[in-house]
């Protein structure tokens, strides 16, 4: 997200997260800290899901790049899942230019057509973060495990 020059546009929120993955291994990426409670691997797989959904690229104006989703099974497969969703939001979002940004969504985003795309791109990076923290959180927990 270079080129844009705005807050949302530095990529250290994404590179604290993939810093904090380095060495994710399998054990952590299945572990419970809690019965129930949600994994590593399902956050970092709704964390490149949500960078890579199709709705991004209709919602800011763009033709949906289309793929496949990932079977994540290993640690590794999670980290490159997510090493690729990022890349692929960051090669969307990038060119867009600040009137493109401040531009509403449009219809595409039935009850949400009225926000901005600079809202949606907040949404995203909103969602990368929290859920980023709760990666690192589970990990150091983890790690913490008697």
């Amino acid at each position: 997200m270079g080129a844009v020059t705005d807050p949302i546009a530095t990529p250290y929120f994404y590179d604290r997260l993939r810093a904090r993955v380095e060495g994710l291994t399998d054990d952590e990426l299945t572990w419970e800290p809690a019965s129930g409670v949600t994994t590593i691997g399902w956050r970092l797989a709704h964390i490149a899901d949500g960078l890579a959904a199709d709705r991004n690229w209709r919602w800011l104006g763009r033709e949906p790049d289309a793929r496949p989703t990932p079977v994540r099974t290993t640690a590794a497969e999670a980290v490159a899942d997510l090493e690729d969703a990022w890349r692929r939001w960051d090669g969307l979002v990038s060119p867009l230019t600040p009137a493109e940004l401040d531009a509403p969504v449009g219809p595409v985003g039935g009850p949400f057509a009225a926000s901005s795309r600079r809202e949606l791109v907040l949404h995203i990076v909103d969602e990368l973060i929290h859920h980023g923290a709760e990666v690192a959180l589970v990990r150091d927990l983890y790690a913490a495990r008697p």
